[in-house]
């Protein structure tokens, strides 16, 4: 059985439902690594010229989609073109299968799967693996809320000093 996921509004520094009592130099230098983080101001991803129509499509609505979250970075832009380069290959295989069908006959006669659809996983798989690194599904943006939550300052951590 799988753990229980854990509200983001539960996800607080020394509260029941997560989190854990941090002392107050734990706290600073959490705070002060993530300001090593932080940008002074907003750069603008670029679209990589190597790739195609689809995955450019691609890239514009997940850049879209995930500005409010924040998390993508100038120094992330091969993964999210590698991701984006992954889903329209996936988005074609499917095409393929849907075309040519799940299965072929192979020279001895006998049915076996398409190579459509073994492009279509390797892909997925690819996709997928980038979503996570990139924080574009909903466990790796739990994990980066649970991360900012662990990040927050608690009011009343220096009255246990």
């Amino acid at each position: 059985m799988a753990n229980p996921v854990i509200k983001f509004d539960h996800m607080r520094v020394g509260k029941k439902g997560g989190g854990k009592n941090w002392t107050k130099k734990e706290v600073e230098a959490r705070e002060e690594a993530s300001k090593k983080f932080e940008r002074k101001k907003k750069l603008k991803l670029r679209i990589p010229e190597w790739l195609d129509d689809s995955s450019r499509k691609i890239w514009r609505k997940t850049v879209k989609d995930m500005e409010e979250f924040g998390v993508l970075d100038k120094v992330d832009e091969d993964v999210l073109a590698i991701y984006c380069d992954a889903v329209s290959k996936v988005q074609e295989s499917s095409r393929l299968i849907d075309e040519h069908g799940f299965t072929e006959t192979n020279k001895s006669g006998v049915q076996v799967p398409n190579a459509y659809v073994q492009m279509s996983q390797r892909y997925s798989d690819i996709a997928l693996r980038f979503s996570n690194k990139l924080g574009l599904n909903a466990e790796s943006r739990a994990r980066l809320a649970k991360r900012q939550a662990d990040a927050e300052i608690d009011p009343d951590a220096e009255l246990f000093d």
